[in-house]
């Protein structure tokens, strides 16, 4: 990892009061962490407006597809118990899924099974309020025609994610829940993490609309709709928590981190950009692992990079949709990374 550069929480304060200052959120958290510790958090506007409640770092946001993530590192962790292989065929798991036979683990991580995306309010008459049994979600998944043969090409789709939660809660003998708290929140420490219906309550309220005209969305749908695709709690100082344990493999040995943040490619060779929950990419020199997330009705647009060569992560988490704040924590990410680039590292000698 890379020498520690000292950011200042003054200058990166400057980066999240000018995002506060467009109006493109009611509110949100940033956080930056960087070799061993937060060097800045902050909260800016409105966890809710109507109540006037302050966003702060300890805010609980729907983190929506950042889930994905949690997902993908308890499969791989399943793995590393001996429980399952990422070769296994999905039939094992949850037989009478589309191509059950035919679709792998590791199709489903790496989002190339041909399973049809979801919730389409249109295609089905989804459960939205309320605790939702995963069975629900997974009989309904089940009546929907695959969109291409498993390994044909790439295309996002939560189905895959959703299968993967109920791989964990098969594989593992418990629930999905209940595997994420025994497993990741509770030895992280994640004290204010949950996932679904059951850990929504307190959340920050999910904002439509635009500067000056933002509502709560309405209706507010239940995050056990969102099963193991987008359905995860959580709040700045949490996701830190996260971000550092994946980079020093406190949860998962380097080859299964290995595995979880390299980009896959198609039985053909094709590569595609997409790894296992996270996507791997790349800041000028700086090496960079991100995934964003929005669970509509239920969150807002987050967005959590991790840098792992730099040991450094940038978290932002918002209760506004994508169509308002996307963009914005790119931007801020960016703005970080040029900020470290212009920094001696620590104890460096520097020219007067």
């Amino acid at each position: 990892m890379g020498q520690p550069k000292q950011l200042e929480p003054a200058t990166l304060n400057e980066i999240g009061q000018e995002v506060f200052e467009q109006q493109r959120t009611p509110g949100f958290a940033f956080l930056v962490w960087s070799h061993g510790s937060v060097v800045f958090t902050k909260g800016y506007g409105f966890a809710d407006l109507a109540s006037k409640t302050p966003a702060t770092p300890d805010t609980r946001f729907a983190v929506g597809s950042i889930t994905k993530q949690f997902t993908a590192a308890s499969i791989l962790m399943l793995v590393e118990q001996g429980k399952l292989s990422l070769d296994d065929p999905l039939e094992k798991y949850v037989p009478g899924a589309p191509n059950a036979d035919k679709i792998t683990l590791r199709m489903l991580l790496n989002q190339d099974s041909g399973l049809h995306n979801y919730p389409n309010t249109r295609e089905h008459s989804w459960p939205l309020e309320g605790a939702i049994a995963p069975e629900k979600i997974i009989g309904i998944l089940k009546t929907d025609r695959p969109d291409f043969a498993p390994g044909e090409r790439w295309a996002y789709s939560n189905s895959n994610y959703a299968m993967l939660a109920q791989v964990v809660a098969r594989a593992s003998g418990i629930s999905y829940t209940d595997f994420l708290a025994n497993n990741i929140f509770t030895p992280l420490r994640m004290t204010s993490s949950g996932n679904g219906f059951r850990a929504q309550a307190g959340t920050a309220m999910p904002y439509e609309g635009s500067a000056r005209s933002f509502m709560p969305a309405k209706p507010r749908i239940s995050l056990d709709l969102f099963y193991g695709a987008g359905s995860i709690v959580s709040t700045a100082r949490d996701l830190a928590q996260w971000d550092a344990a994946l980079m020093h493999n406190k949860l998962l040995g380097a080859d299964r981190m290995r595995e979880l943040w390299t980009n896959a490619t198609l039985p053909n060779g094709e590569p595609v950009h997409y790894a296992m929950g996270f996507i791997e990419a790349s800041i000028g020199s700086h090496r960079e692992v991100w995934h964003n997330g929005y669970s509509p009705h239920a969150g807002g647009y987050c967005f959590n990079a991790i840098f792992p060569d730099d040991d450094l992560a940038v978290v932002v988490l918002s209760n506004a949709s994508d169509k308002s704040f996307r963009g914005a924590p790119e931007k801020m990410v960016q703005e970080v990374i040029t900020l470290y680039d212009g920094l001696p590292a620590a104890g460096a000698q520097t020219k007067n």
